[in-house]
Parts: structure tokens; C-alpha cells; sequence
């Protein structure tokens, strides 16, 4: 029996092969006949990033003991390239151009112009924020040239290994979760394949942050030394375009090093090792939020009023477009209610007011009837916070962007936005159905350790 079953699964993992190399096959073709050099410049980058990627998802899908995974895994990597395809039209053919995409291949085009000539002076004054990402996309333009459309690719694969990163974060976090369920949900949600799919920041953030959040939960999960190298990178790496979004990210692996089960219980030295552990986190959360604040004072946001004065001068800020909507900013207790609502799942169906906005609100609505369904789920994790840290860190990463992102007045910046929690988010909604009477508990201690050596 065992052996029919992996030969069923080598026969679809074959089929699979197949198919994806029968459609380069005809893409290629068609370009042949029909094709411009930007097109071409695509397909090389749409073949380099499949050829690399598919060797390391089926050791992964092996390692992880399901061959099944690897399907989702590759589905969710040709979905990003047709993401990529989609987001580019929206970006130039629909939106006229009219978007940050633009701008940055502009820029890109530019630069890769004077690096090819010799000359590496950028003119910025930092490599930081909006100017990194422009010299990262001339950079890319000097390997592949100025293909617009290989830009949104190469980008897109940046944010489809911030969803495998935060998969593996997931399984060693959660080897008894519901594997399959987050898998589908962080490689195949609409939101995960479109805006991270284009030339940008938010294919930066969603990678470093997946790669942060996988070094968190071997942090977490029995690898300190290697684990918090590891979170250390990707917040790094995710500061330097985003900082704010990294230090709320370090407070909350601070948190999740706070509530976790105390040290006694693992040994005489353990108490040592906490207090260490615990001061390095803190370093890093105060290094981080050091950063936070002055990215907004370069920004021009005077942060000398407190965060309520921050959060208004924000929202000033975003409430443009056509997407306006009245924010409900969570200073205050009676506001948290509709905050929680806006910032996790709007906008709903009853929102939507064009193509763009219905598309978002089926998947917000989705997720708002998921939320319904394990709510009960939910709520039994919460007692297994403290043996399973990187819940504590999941539930205060959400808490704090809702808190930070309840200041957004327009729903397209919201939906944009909301990526960089969401794989957080989703987790609680992953976690073990809750035992009924007779059965046996799924979450285990055994489980964890297991989880600690992948």
C-alpha cells in the first residue's frame, strides 16, 4: 500500500514537471514568433526562477513528509508569475502608470544606465526606504536589463519565498497544525499573490519578514543561537526599507520571549541564558524602534507629540483616492472594536464600490467567515501560549499593526498594507482543532520539541 502511494505521488510530482515544462515550451514558442525583448527578458527570468526554486521546494515537500505539498508549493510559485503578469497591466494598462511600480522602474532604468557606464554615484542621500529600492531594481536591471515586466517577476519571486519562509516558521512552530490549511492560505490567497507581485517594497517586506519569522520560531522553538541570527537578518534586512514594521515585529518577538515558559523548567542554567537571551531581543527591539523614529522624522511626522499625534498625522497622509474611508484609529477603548474589523477584514462585500474593491472584499469576506468558524479554536490556543511562544509573538504582531494600521483612511492602502501581518494573523486560525470529550489532546510537548529540529 505504501508503495502505491508513493508511486502515485512521483506520477503526479512527474505530471506536474511536465505540465510546467510543456507551458515554457509553448510560452517560448510564442515568443518566438510573436515576442519583443522585454518578453523575452521575462521568460529568462520566469525560467531561472522556476528552475532554482523547484529543486529546493521538493526537498522540502520530502523533508516535511508530504509530496502532496509540493504541488501547492509549485502552483503558488506559477500563480505569482501570473500575478506579476497581472499586477504590470493593472499597474500600466489600467492605472496608466499612475503607481509606484512606475517609478521605480524609471529609476531602475536610469541607474542600471550609469552603472553600465561606470559611474556608481546614486545621487542619494541614504540607501534606505524608497531610494533602496530604486537602486535594487538598477541593479537587477544591470543583470537581466531594463525589462519592466522581468522586474515584476524577480520581485514577485521575493514575495513567494516570504510565504515558503513563513510556511516553514509555521511547521516548526505547529508540527501538529494544520499544515495543509496554512499552506493554502499563505501561497494561494489573492492578496499574497497580487500586490506583493510588482516591483516595490512590498515584496522586500513580505521576504525578510517571512525570513525574520522563521528564525523567530527556531528561536523560539529550542535553536536560540541560530534562530535569533537568523530574526536578527531579516529585520535587518526588513529595516532598511520598512523600520517601523521591523521594530513592531522586534517588540513582539520580545513579547513572545517574556510569556514563554520560564527557564527554570529547562534546566540549571537556563535562568542565565534567559536573562541573555531576553537582553539581546531587547537590544535589538530598542535598536529597531531608534530606527522607527527616525524614518518618520525624516518623513516630516513630528513624533515629539506621542503616538496619537503620529497616528492622526499618518492618516492625514493616506486619506486620498477614491478608496476614502472615515478611520477608526485605536486610541482609545471604545474604538477598538471597529479598528479590529477595519484593519483584518475590510473591505467586506457590502464595500465594495468597484472591480478592485469586490475582489478584495470576497477574500476579506472569506476570512471573516473562517475567523467565525475556528473562533473556538482560537480561543482554546490561547492556554498553549506559553509552551508555544511564537503564538504570543503571532498575537502581538497583529495587535500592534492593527493599532498602527487603524490610522489608514483608504481601503487599497489598507488591503496593501495588511499583508505584512497577515501570515501572523492566519496562523491562529491553523492551529489544532480543540479535543472533544474522548479524544486526545492534539497539541503536545513532544510535538514542539520535534517541531524545534527542522
Amino acid at each position: 500500500m505504501t508503495a502505491d502511494v508513493s508511486l502515485k505521488r512521483t506520477d503526479r510530482t512527474t505530471a506536474t514537471g511536465v505540465g510546467v515544462a510543456g507551458a515554457v515550451v509553448v510560452v517560448v514558442m510564442a515568443l518566438a514568433t510573436f515576442g519583443t525583448s522585454e518578453q523575452w527578458g521575462a521568460l529568462v527570468v520566469a525560467c531561472l526562477l522556476v528552475g532554482i526554486s523547484i529543486p529546493i521546494l521538493r526537498s522540502a515537500a520530502v523533508r516535511h513528509g508530504e509530496r502532496a505539498l509540493l504541488a501547492l508549493f509549485i502552483a503558488g510559485l506559477l500563480l505569482r508569475i501570473v500575478g506579476a503578469v497581472v499586477r504590470s497591466y493593472v499597474d500600466f494598462e489600467v492605472y496608466a502608470g499612475a503607481s509606484d511600480a512606475t517609478y521605480y522602474h524609471q529609476s531602475g532604468v536610469t541607474l542600471a544606465d550609469k552603472f553600465g557606464r561606470g559611474d556608481f554615484d546614486t545621487g542619494y542621500s541614504s540607501l534606505t526606504g524608497t531610494d533602496f529600492i530604486r537602486w535594487l531594481t538598477g541593479v537587477i536591471y544591470v543583470v537581466i536589463g531594463p525589462s519592466r515586466l522581468a522586474g515584476f517577476i524577480f520581485f514577485a519571486g521575493l514575495g513567494f519565498w516570504g510565504s515558503y519562509f513563513f510556511f516553514r516558521a509555521f511547521t516548526i512552530a505547529f508540527p501538529e497544525g494544520r499544515t495543509r490549511a496554512y499552506a493554502r492560505l499563505i501561497f494561494l490567497l489573492p492578496s499574497f499573490l497580487f500586490w506583493p507581485s510588482s516591483i516595490g517594497k512590498d515584496a522586500w517586506m513580505m521576504c525578510f519578514l517571512g525570513f525574520a519569522a522563521f528564525g523567530a520560531a527556531r528561536f523560539l522553538s529550542g535553536k536560540p543561537l541560530r534562530g535569533l541570527v537568523v530574526a536578527a537578518a531579516g529585520l535587518w534586512f526588513a529595516a532598511i526599507v520598512r523600520p517601523h514594521i521591523a521594530g513592531i515585529l522586534g517588540i513582539a518577538l520580545a513579547t513572545a520571549v517574556v510569556v514563554r515558559v520560564p527557564a527554570e523548567k529547562r534546566g540549571h542554567l537556563a535562568p542565565i541564558a534567559r536573562g541573555i537571551t531576553f537582553m539581546m531581543v531587547g537590544l535589538l527591539a530598542f535598536l529597531l524602534v531608534g530606527r522607527t523614529q527616525a524614518f518618520l522624522t525624516d518623513l516630516g511626522v513630528d513624533t515629539s507629540s506621542g503616538v496619537t499625534s503620529v497616528l492622526e498625522q499618518t492618516s492625514e497622509r493616506a486619506s486620498y483616492g477614491g478608496s476614502y474611508i472615515a478611520p477608526s484609529i485605536a486610541t482609545s477603548p471604545r474604538r477598538v472594536p471597529m479598528a479590529v474589523v477595519t484593519v483584518l477584514y475590510r473591505p467586506l462585500l457590502i464595500d465594495a464600490h468597484n472591480t478592485q474593491a469586490l475582489a478584495t472584499g470576497l477574500e476579506t469576506t472569506f476570512l471573516l467567515a473562517l475567523s467565525f468558524v475556528r473562533f473556538r479554536w482560537m480561543l482554546g490556543a490561547v492556554r498553549h501560549v506559553r509552551r508555544r511562544p511564537y503564538l504570543a509573538l503571532c498575537a502581538a504582531n497583529t495587535v500592534l499593526m492593527i493599532f498602527v494600521l487603524s490610522n489608514l483612511a483608504n481601503f487599497g492602502l489598507l488591503a496593501r498594507q495588511r499583508i505584512q501581518f497577515l501570515p501572523f494573523f492566519l496562523v491562529w486560525l491553523c492551529v489544532p482543532a480543540p479535543a472533544r470529550p474522548g479524544q486526545e489532546e492534539a497539541w503536545s510537548v513532544a510535538a514542539a520539541d520535534a517541531g524545534a529540529t527542522r
